[in-house]
C-alpha cells in the first residue's frame, strides 16, 4: 500500500517509518515539501494543486492521501482525493470545519447551546468598525486563517479600528488562495459568497482550553486523544497530553463534537475540536473544529501512546480499522512548550550548536528540540508570529505527572544556550516558566 503525506518534515519521517513498520504491508511517500506549504510569505493555491497533481501523476499506485497540517493542505488533500475517488471528507464538510463562519453557521444549527455569539465582518466595508454590535470585549479574525494569526481582543472602539486595519493590509495572505481553492473546487456558489478575507466577531470566551482529537470512519465518531491548551497573556504557553480535566467534560465534548460532525456530513477522515470550559460555571463552548490530525501532536502521542496518530490517519485513508492504542508509551504526560518572549525586534546572535542540541538530548531523553530560529535571524521577518512576541524554539517533554513535567522543563531552559542582540533570553523564557 502506497500512502503519501503532505509535507512531512525530518520530525515526521522518523514517526512515519515507525508507522510503516508496524503496517509491514505500508509505503509512505512525501507529497509537496514542507516550506511549500507551511508558513509560506506567497502562496499560490493552484500552482500548489497542480504540482501535487503532477506528482502523483509520476507515481505508480496512489492508495491515500493524508493531511497533517492546516491550510492549504486541509483542502488540497481532499480535491486530491476526490479526483482519485480515495477515502476522504468531502471538500464540502472541510469547508464547514474550515471556514470560521460557515462553521459556526453550521454549530448554532447543530449545537447551539454550545456556539457563541458571533457576526459576519467585512473589514473593507465602509463604516465597518461602527457596524459591530456585540459587546466589548471579543475576538475579531479572519474567516480563513491558523494559529493566532490576525487573531485580536477588541475591548473597545479604538482596538477594533486598529485591528480592522492590521487585516485588511494582511488578510489576502491566506485569503485570496482560500478563495481560489474554493472556486477549483466548483462548491456550491454559497460557500463562495463569503470571501476568505472576511472576518467574524465572536463573543469572548474564557476558561480552560481543552480539545480532543478523533476520527470519522462509516459515519461513526471515535476519540483517540485529548489535550490541554494552556495560555498565559492571551498566548499558549504549553500543551499537554492527556488533558488533566474532569472525564465528564470530555464526555460532553465528544457528545458535541459528534453532533456537530454528523451534521455537517464529515466522515472517513480525522479531526481535532477544541473548546473552553469553565471550572467556576461548568459552561463549556466551542472554538473550532479542524478537519485533520495535528503534526504539532506526533511527539506527544508518541511520547505518551507509544505510537504516532499518523497510524489513525493513514488506517482511516486506507479504509482500515485504526489499530492506535492510547496509554502505551513511556510517559503518564506529555507537553509541548512554546517558548516565546514579548520581543518582536531583534537579531538572533546565538542559537545551540549541533553538539549542545546533541547533549540536551542526551540529558533529557525524552525532549524533542524544534528550533524556530536560526542564527542571523531578525525577529520583526519571522513569519505567522503571535501578536506582540516571538516564538524561538519548542519543545516537547515527558513526565510521570505535571509537578515532575514542569521542573524538567525549568532544567532544560537553564541549560539551553540562546541569545537575541547578545543578551541572553532564556532568563525571559524561565521567568514566563515561573508565572506560569
Amino acid at each position: 500500500m502506497h500512502v503519501y503525506v503532505m509535507a512531512p518534515d525530518a520530525q515526521h519521517w522518523s514517526a512515519l517509518e515507525a508507522v510503516a513498520e508496524v503496517c509491514g504491508d505500508l509505503q509512505v511517500h512525501a507529497l509537496l515539501e514542507k516550506d511549500e506549504v507551511v508558513h509560506v510569505e506567497s502562496l499560490d493555491a493552484r500552482a500548489l494543486l497542480a504540482k501535487a497533481e503532477a506528482e502523483l501523476a509520476t507515481a505508480a499506485r496512489v492508495d491515500a492521501i493524508v493531511a497533517q497540517w492546516d491550510f492549504p493542505t486541509t483542502l488540497l488533500v481532499p480535491l486530491l482525493c476526490r479526483a482519485r475517488g480515495l477515502p476522504s471528507p468531502s471538500v464540502e464538510a472541510v469547508i464547514r470545519c474550515s471556514h470560521k463562519y460557515w462553521s459556526r453557521l453550521a454549530q448554532r444549527e447543530s449545537i447551539p447551546e454550545l456556539t457563541p455569539e458571533f457576526e459576519l465582518v467585512d473589514p473593507f466595508a465602509e463604516g465597518a468598525a461602527e457596524a459591530v454590535q456585540l459587546k466589548f470585549p471579543f475576538w475579531l479574525k479572519p474567516v480563513k486563517g491558523f494559529s493566532s494569526m490576525l487573531g485580536f481582543r477588541i475591548d473597545g472602539r479604538p482596538d477594533l479600528v486598529e485591528a480592522l486595519a492590521a487585516i485588511r493590509e494582511d488578510v489576502a495572505r491566506i485569503g485570496d488562495p482560500f478563495d481560489e481553492l474554493l472556486e477549483e473546487a466548483a462548491v456550491d456558489p454559497k460557500l463562495r459568497s463569503v470571501s476568505g478575507s472576511e472576518c467574524i466577531a465572536e463573543g469572548y470566551l474564557s476558561g480552560i482550553e481543552v480539545a480532543h482529537e478523533g476520527y470519522v470512519q462509516n459515519g461513526e465518531v471515535h476519540f483517540h486523544g485529548s489535550l490541554e491548551m494552556v495560555r498565559e497573556r492571551e498566548l499558549f504557553t504549553r500543551l499537554l497530553w492527556p488533558a488533566l480535566v474532569p472525564d465528564s467534560v470530555l464526555e460532553r465534548m465528544a457528545d458535541a463534537s459528534t453532533r456537530f460532525l454528523k451534521h455537517i456530513g464529515y466522515d472517513d477522515g480525522c479531526f481535532n475540536a477544541e473548546y473552553f470550559w469553565n471550572r467556576e460555571t461548568d459552561e463549556l463552548k466551542i472554538i473550532e473544529v479542524n478537519p485533520r490530525i495535528s503534526q504539532s501532536h506526533v511527539p506527544l502521542a508518541m511520547l505518551r501512546d507509544g505510537m504516532s496518530n499518523h497510524q489513525v490517519a493513514i488506517d482511516v485513508s486506507l479504509g482500515r480499522r485504526p489499530t492506535f492504542e492510547p496509554g502505551g508509551g513511556e510517559v503518564r504526560l506529555a507537553a509541548k512548550f512554546y517558548e516565546r518572549v514579548p520581543l518582536e525586534k531583534g537579531r538572533v546572535t546565538r542559537v545551540p550548536s549541533p553538539s549542545e542540541l546533541d547533549a540536551l538530548r542526551a540529558d533529557f531523553p525524552t525532549a524533542t528540540i524544534v528550533m524556530g530560529v536560526e542564527e542571523g535571524d531578525e525577529l520583526s521577518e519571522l513569519v505567522d508570529q503571535a501578536p506582540h512576541s516571538s516564538t524561538l524554539f519548542e519543545l516537547y517533554l515527558g513526565a510521570a505527572d505535571e509537578r515532575e513535567l514542569l521542573a524538567e522543563h525549568a532544567r532544560l531552559l537553564s541549560a539551553f544556550p540562546l541569545e537575541v542582540d547578545g543578551a541572553d533570553v532564556i532568563a525571559r523564557l524561565i521567568g514566563n516558566a515561573r508565572r506560569a
